[in-house]
Order: C-alpha cells, then sequence, then structure tokens
C-alpha cells in the first residue's frame, strides 16, 4: 500500500472510530438517564400509593395543576368503576410495569393540546428569557401559565416513560418525559460533529499522505541511481525529522559501507596483481629455464616452493573470507586467555631470540572468554611474527595481557597513523616492507578474527611514540 493510500485509509478508520464511540457514548449516556428517569418513576409510585393506601380510596379527581410532580413526575388513577382520573387515557392503565408511550397513546386531546402549546410556547419563551431577567415577575412560567406546576423541556413531547401497577381496587400510573429527545438530539450532535470532522481529516490526511508519497518516490529513485553504480549519492536531509529521513539516513549508512567495501576490494584486486606478479613471474622464469638447469631437483624444489607460496596466499585469503562470513562462531567455546598466551609466548619466545630480539610476557586479572581457541592464538601469533619481521634486530617486543585487553608493543620503527588503518586490509603493504618475507595478510588477518569475535582492534604508537602497539579489547559476555 502506498504512502498516499495509507494516510487515507487511516483518516477514514479515525472516522469511523469516532462515529463508533460517538454511538458507544449515546447509549450508555442514554442508558444513564434512563435508569435515572425509572427509579424516579418508582419512586413517585410508592410514594403516591402509600397514600392512597392509608386513606384507603381514591380522590374523587386529580386536579390537573397538581398532577406533577417537583420531579417531573405525573400520575393517573384508573378506579375499579373504569373511571380516570388524571390527564391520560383508559388503554394506557393496560400496560404494566415499565413502557414508552407517545404523546398520542398517553394523553387525552385535550392535554395533548395543553403540552403542545406548553411545547411552543416554551420555544417563544427561550427567547424572551434576558427580558424576563431584567423584569423579574412579569413573565411567569409557560408551564404555571396553563395549570402546571412543573416545566418541562420542550423536546418531551417526542417520547414519555410510564409505570403502572394495581393500587387498593383500582390502577395507578406514574409518568414522565423520557429520554428519547435528548438521545435523538445526541445522535444528531455526534452525526454533526462527524460531518465536520470528515472533510478536514480527509484533507490533513491526503496532504500528509502526499508529501509522504513524494518523499518515499524520491528515495526510491536515488536508490535505483545507487544501484545503477552512484555511490556518491546522499538521499538523507541534514536533519533528521521522522522515520522517513531516518530510513533514509540507513540507506545513506548502507550506501557509505559499500562504497568503502567496493573501494577496499579495488584496493585488494589491485594488492593481488601486484603482488602475485614477482612469483608468478619467477615461476614462469623458472619453468623456461628447466631444460637449461644444471641441477634440475634444486630448480624443481625452486619452482615448487614459488608455487607453495602462491597457494599460501589464496589459502590465507579464503580463511579471511570465511571468518568474514561469520560463519566459524559455530565452534566457539570458553578459552582461558592467560594459557593461550603462556602458549603462544613459549613457542615465539626462542624465535626472537634467533632474530636477535626480546619477548617478554606479563599477565595480570586475565579473563576467560568465549571464543575460538585456534583462532585467538593465530592472532597472537600473527601479531608476534609482524613485531619480529619488522621491529628489527636489538628489539624489544612486549605482550601484555590484562583482563580482557590483549596487546603487543615493539620498539620497531612503526606504523606512520595515515597507514595504520590501511596496513588492516589484505595484501597492503608499507613501501618499506616490500622487499622483507610475507605478502601483507597478518594484520589482515588480525583484523577479521578481530571482528569475528566483536573485539576492538587499535593501532598506536608504542611508549615515548616508538614502534607499534597493536590493542585487542574483547567484549564483555
Amino acid at each position: 500500500m502506498s504512502a498516499l493510500r495509507q494516510a487515507i485509509a487511516l483518516s477514514l478508520a479515525f472516522l469511523v472510530l469516532l462515529t463508533i464511540g460517538g454511538l458507544l457514548l449515546d447509549d450508555v449516556i442514554t442508558e444513564e438517564f434512563r435508569a435515572e428517569t425509572e427509579a424516579a418513576l418508582r419512586e413517585e409510585y410508592q410514594r403516591i400509593s402509600d397514600r392512597l393506601t392509608r386513606t384507603g380510596r381514591f380522590p374523587d379527581q386529580i386536579v390537573t395543576a397538581e398532577v406533577f410532580s417537583d420531579s417531573g413526575v405525573g400520575y393517573a388513577v384508573l378506579r375499579a368503576d373504569g373511571k380516570v382520573l388524571g390527564p391520560v387515557l383508559r388503554g394506557a392503565f393496560d400496560r404494566p410495569g415499565f413502557d414508552i408511550l407517545e404523546g398520542e397513546q398517553l394523553f387525552q386531546p385535550e392535554a395533548l393540546e395543553t403540552l403542545d402549546r406548553i411545547f411552543e410556547l416554551i420555544e417563544d419563551e427561550a427567547e424572551e428569557d434576558d427580558i424576563s431577567s431584567d423584569q423579574p415577575g412579569q413573565n411567569p412560567g409557560t408551564a404555571r401559565q396553563l395549570g402546571f406546576d412543573v416545566e418541562f423541556d420542550s423536546d418531551a413531547d417526542l417520547g414519555w416513560r410510564i409505570y403502572s401497577g394495581a393500587v387498593l381496587d383500582g390502577r395507578l400510573l406514574v409518568y414522565a418525559p423520557g429520554v428519547s429527545a435528548f438521545g435523538a438530539d445526541l445522535t444528531g450532535v455526534i452525526l454533526i460533529f462527524v460531518i465536520i470532522l470528515s472533510l478536514p481529516a480527509l484533507v490533513i490526511g491526503l496532504i500528509f499522505g502526499i508529501r509522504a508519497q513524494r518523499r518515499l518516490n524520491r528515495i526510491g529513485a536515488g536508490f535505483d541511481r545507487i544501484a545503477d553504480g552512484n555511490l556518491d549519492l546522499r538521499l538523507a536531509p541534514r536533519v533528521i525529522r521522522d522515520d522517513i529521513d531516518e530510513l533514509a539516513a540507513r540507506i545513506d549508512g548502507a550506501t557509505e559501507r559499500l562504497q568503502a567495501s567496493m573501494r577496499q576490494m579495488s584496493d585488494f584486486s589491485a594488492n593481488i596483481a601486484h603482488d602475485l606478479r614477482t612469483p608468478l613471474t619467477r615461476l614462469r622464469l623458472h619453468l623456461d629455464q628447466a631444460e637449461d638447469a644444471e641441477d634440475q631437483a634444486a630448480h624443481r624444489e625452486a619452482a615448487i616452493a614459488q608455487m607453495d607460496d602462491i597457494i599460501a596466499i589464496f589459502g590465507a585469503i579464503q580463511r579471511i573470507a570465511r571468518m568474514q562470513s561469520q560463519r566459524r562462531r559455530d565452534g566457539f567455546a570458553p578459552v582461558e586467555l592467560a594459557a593461550v598466551v603462556e602458549q603462544v609466548h613459549e613457542i615465539y619466545e626462542a624465535v626472537a631470540q634467533d632474530a636477535g630480539q626480546e619477548l617478554s610476557c606479563r599477565v595480570s586479572d586475565a579473563d576467560t572468554i568465549n571464543a575460538d581457541r585456534s583462532l585467538i592464538m593465530q592472532l597472537l601469533a600473527n601479531l608476534i611474527e609482524n613485531a619480529i619481521r619488522h621491529a628489527g634486530e636489538g628489539a624489544s617486543i612486549a605482550i601484555d595481557l590484562s583482563g580482557r585487553r590483549l596487546s603487543v608493543t615493539d620498539t620497531g620503527p612503526g606504523i606512520p597513523e595515515a597507514e595504520r588503518s590501511r596496513v588492516l586490509d589484505p595484501l597492503y603493504r608499507l613501501d618499506r616492507s616490500r622487499n622483507t618475507a610475507g605478502a601483507g595478510l597478518g594484520l589482515a588477518m588480525v583484523k577479521a578474527i578481530a571482528d569475528l569475535h566483536e573485539a576492538e582492534l587499535a593501532l598506536m604508537s608504542g611508549p615515548d611514540q616508538r614502534g607499534l602497539r597493536v590493542e585487542v579489547r574483547f567484549p564483555e559476555g
């Protein structure tokens, strides 16, 4: 569903829910008023019934002016001889209990005409309220003008609530204006309110929908250009205001990472072409000179050695690719870092001595981490081999393990700050290292292992800004 259609659907859903809520409110309020009216009728019925029971007889007649109580409840009596006392029709007494009647079903024609006159005058009286308030006593209530002690709502003629029952040898009926008029008014107000809100809600929904749709269309078009290779394009605005801007920012972030990966892949390809060219050229030269070589066995061994170097390079690249795919995390298990460090130190201590270097080790408060033990050993071995190869004779190499922080520091020439991020790329080598052994994969392998273990890897200068310090911080948990 497009953003525009979604906005329209939400606007319509809002109106539907608003209508349903209004109708439910109408039902609740109407029911509350109905319950109050019935309680008043029951109370008035009981009061009149008790009075008639005490006197033991019905009155000879009911004065119209006294027929309504202060709460607006009127009454009438049907005597045993069939005479009706009060303004109601004989047939109204045939409905025992509670019921709702129209004015024509309840009142005698004369009383109904009187009520109609009351309701017509009530409308006029409302317009004269201001005058009567300035001149008190000159405009008495319309109901009182017509002989009733109580005043009615002008809409009460739309329904009357009655309650009828047996009293003495006859029947008693009490009645009061119903609540249907109020319910009709409330329903009308709700419908008018919904109609008034419908147009603005739809217009606002359309405005927001069209605006969101345009922004999504722009992002979609930009995404197509990125897919076509325009990785310099950015979609997010300067200020992030909502989820759509956040989506554009995330696309920009993914584009930047893709651009970095493409650049790294390009550099990687160039490095492969550069570094494999030498051993392949030597191998070709050996093959060309194979027939003229005096020592065929030594010549063949040299060619095999060249092939082994090439195979080793491709093997290292393959291992890095596997680690970057995160597929080796299945083999993780608890690993005591102290044991790994001490084992690797024991292996390389003699190697460093043969190179005229000193390899020291310090372990304090070492932690156990969830890791691949063989990869952690390879990470540390690569760092030590890199230090032995490039630090030079007489250098000091120190292994330091504290908690989850592992570092290798040497006193060699170090790595320029601008080159520290690039030496982590596969096959990238400093210019001064082009003539030394190695293929530029040691630190790339260290980075791949660190990434696989979600560890932080940092290259920095050693103490007194000398040499190189490589620090790996394994995560907690």
